[in-house]
Formats: C-alpha cells, sequence, structure tokens
C-alpha cells in the first residue's frame, strides 16, 4: 500500500452475512480530512492534499460490477475501506 507505513492489513470474513464476503483494509498513513470522505470515489476529486487521481473511482466501478459496495473511514491515524462484494460460490 502506498500510502501505509507499515504495510497494512487486509482482513476478510463472511461472519455479518454469509450470502455476501466483507473485506477490511486498514492502513496506518495519513487519514482523509473528513469533509472529503464523501468525495474519495469521484473521478478526478483532487480533496484538500491529495493529486487529481482515478484509482479509487476505478476501484468502486469494479467491484459495483460485481454487485458489491465499497466505502471508507478515516481519522489522522488510519483509513479503513469496507468491500462487501457477493458470495457467489456453489455449496455442494
Amino acid at each position: 500500500m502506498e500510502h501505509s507505513q507499515s504495510g497494512g492489513t487486509v482482513h476478510c470474513d463472511y461472519s455479518g452475512n454469509p450470502l455476501y464476503a466483507k473485506i477490511r483494509i486498514w492502513d496506518d498513513g495519513a487519514g482523509f480530512d473528513t469533509e472529503d470522505l464523501p468525495h474519495l470515489f469521484e473521478r478526478f476529486y483532487k480533496g484538500k492534499s491529495g493529486p487529481f487521481g482515478l484509482g479509487l473511482a476505478i476501484t468502486k466501478e469494479i467491484i459495483e460490477r460485481h454487485q458489491g459496495t465499497i466505502r471508507a473511514t478515516s481519522n489522522e491515524e488510519k483509513t479503513c475501506f469496507i468491500i462487501d462484494l457477493p458470495n457467489t460460490q456453489k455449496h455442494l
């Protein structure tokens, strides 16, 4: 992870809803300003200190094409991206 000091943490589980996988990605880099959070996934959104970019907008589009969702929480110590994806695995 480019903006993480320690490399970050990834956790995946089905505990909340067996029909969805919940993926949480944490990093300990500089967080996002509260006013920037609603706009993180907009194409070319700059925010107060970030460069123009497409990465999070493209990520959101890919996840939504798989019928999933992505959201973010952030403070000055860490950022967490939460991804919910449908579990399409066939059970025997």
